[in-house]
């Protein structure tokens, strides 16, 4: 083989590349070690220390009696594959993440179930209008979750915490090699419930289904001891033990809607319970005082038109207290006629109809205090004076909620004061004086003492040893049938009014027949009145409501 020549022209041209290719080396040996060192050294770090969230817990949420209701837990597993190998279900404290690809999955736990879960709501996973909206003022990732009904949703915000972190170190594979340090996650003091959780189930499971709401509260302070509506739902099956078939079947039950609080999300006429609103508008006026007397015919008529009382049977001559204690529909009538449209609105504003109440539950709907104006243009009719009469006692285009009902037998039970309605143990009392004249008050409480005394409509009531203020009802449905919303709310002892307490049984009939011994099981166990007798329809007297 011959060799090159060292004087000769290719000599040159091959040492000079060889002397180029060493250069270029160097320059990028050069580049990669001194100039962009740091850079690759930074990233070499980064691929090698990775940031994990540590989910904050839900607040616990506790009954007023510091019963568990909420709470937040781990559920941990290891993948093997494609499949979750389940390890122990357990709560925050210790924060259990130190092994090697232990994960989880975060979990709602509602301990009361069905009777619980309209209060409480549930939690789902974030989705693109939560992340839109981000009413908390801080980024959701898509595997937090947020509170969908109830206290769960109204109090989101607070109900959250304050995720942590931690920093592990991972090999050139991703895998996990140890933990370097961590910021553990904040979670929110405990939230106490005004309610409470034992009287809750107890009528919930006393209720069997029934399409019905009890609601008890305390009439100083506004403060909700229950709120019961039937029938419900049970908010593990979204968050705990999820099971999509069973939430499929809640979705689906338009018959019986059990996702809906009917207490503050149902609309319905309340019947002979407005009676109260009415003899407060008539004697705040001054269209009666309490010697008022007014006739009972048994017929009211207006033009052509004709109004029956609901018992069939005339009372005579009947005042204000009598009217209230025997649910005299031919007094309000008259007494509405009296009034006009625009003070029987006044006064039902008042006492809250029309607006929330303000309880902590996401869904409370106002309700409609219909006048001449909604009339016009929602349905495209006039008002006539026969809708002021429907309106008299509780009837027509009225609807409430009845927690509005509540609320309404709240302030007479206080002395004429309207409290904001809450379901928080340690929220701010926050009521509004109504100036209704003591004397007034006095009056319609008379009405409603008689009411659940012998003569009265509430006849399952009449042997109470404590004394007790009440109002029945019974409102057509309106929808072409027969049914109708048994109504009962009343207020013990009427001297100092611990409680007040709401039942409407939906389509249930007569709210003497229906709503009032429901009433008279409850009161007869808060009282400890073990020996009274709480008769059944079968006992009933000729007359009710």
């Amino acid at each position: 083989m011959n060799q090159i020549d060292d004087g000769s022209w290719k000599y040159w041209i091959l040492r000079f590349g060889l002397i180029l290719s060493f250069g270029i080396i160097l320059v990028s040996i050069f580049k990669l070690d001194v100039i962009k060192g740091a850079y690759y050294k930074d990233l070499a770090m980064e691929n090698k220390l990775m940031e994990k969230k540590i989910p904050a817990a839900r607040t616990t949420i506790l009954d007023r009696k510091g019963r568990l209701v909420a709470k937040s837990l781990y559920q941990y597993f290891k993948m093997d594959g494609n499949n979750k190998i389940y390890e122990s279900l357990g709560d925050f404290q210790g924060y259990k993440f130190e092994e090697e690809n232990l994960a989880y999955e975060l979990k709602r736990y509602y301990p009361y179930g069905e009777s619980m879960s309209l209060i409480t709501g549930y939690v789902g996973k974030v989705n693109e209008n939560d992340q839109i909206e981000n009413k908390c003022g801080i980024k959701l990732d898509n595997d937090e979750v947020v509170g969908r009904s109830g206290i769960e949703s109204f109090l989101d915000c607070q109900i959250r915490g304050t995720d942590g972190r931690r920093l592990i170190e991972v090999d050139a594979k991703g895998k996990y090699v140890r933990e370097l340090g961590r910021q553990e996650p904040m979670v929110s003091p405990d939230l106490n419930l005004s309610i409470d959780a034992y009287w809750q189930d107890k009528i919930y499971k006393m209720l069997g289904g029934k399409k019905a709401v009890v609601i008890m509260s305390e009439p100083k302070t506004g403060k909700i001891i229950t709120i019961v509506s039937s029938p419900s739902f049970d908010a593990n099956v979204f968050s705990y033990d999820v099971n999509q078939g069973k939430i499929g079947e809640y979705l689906g039950d338009n018959k019986n809607l059990p996702l809906m609080n009917r207490a503050i999300a149902g609309r319905f006429s309340p019947g002979s319970v407005f009676k109260i609103v009415m003899a407060t508008a008539g004697l705040e006026s001054g269209v009666i005082n309490k010697d008022t007397q007014i006739e009972d015919t048994g017929v009211f008529k207006v033009g052509d038109y004709s109004y029956k009382t609901w018992s069939g049977i005339t009372d005579g001559m009947v005042d204000v207290v009598k009217a209230l204690k025997r649910s005299n529909d031919i007094f309000f009538y008259t007494l509405g006629e009296r009034l006009g449209l625009e003070r029987i609105d006044t006064w039902a504003k008042k006492y809250g109809y029309g607006s929330k109440t303000g309880v902590e539950l996401a869904g409370e709907l106002e309700g409609i205090v219909p006048d001449e104006k909604w009339k016009k243009e929602v349905k495209g009719e006039n008002w006539f004076l026969g809708n002021t009469i429907h309106l008299s006692i509780g009837q027509g285009d009225l609807s409430v909620t009845p927690l509005q009902v509540n609320q309404m037998t709240n302030v007479i039970a206080n002395g004429g004061k309207k409290c904001k309605m809450s379901i928080l143990k340690d929220s701010k009392v926050e009521c509004e004086d109504l100036k209704i004249k003591k004397e007034n008050v006095k009056t319609v409480i008379e009405g409603m003492k008689a009411a659940c005394k012998p003569g009265g409509t509430a006849w399952p009531l009449f042997n109470f040893k404590t004394e007790i203020a009440c109002k029945t009802g019974t409102a057509e449905v309106g929808d072409g049938s027969k049914d109708t919303q048994a109504w009962l709310t009343a207020f013990a002892p009427v001297d100092d009014p611990q409680i007040s307490i709401t039942v409407l049984v939906e389509r249930g009939g007569e709210g003497s027949d229906v709503a009032a011994p429901i009433v008279g099981d409850i009161l007869k166990e808060w009282f400890d009145e073990s020996n009274t007798v709480v008769p059944r329809k079968s006992e009933k007297p000729m007359v009710s409501e």
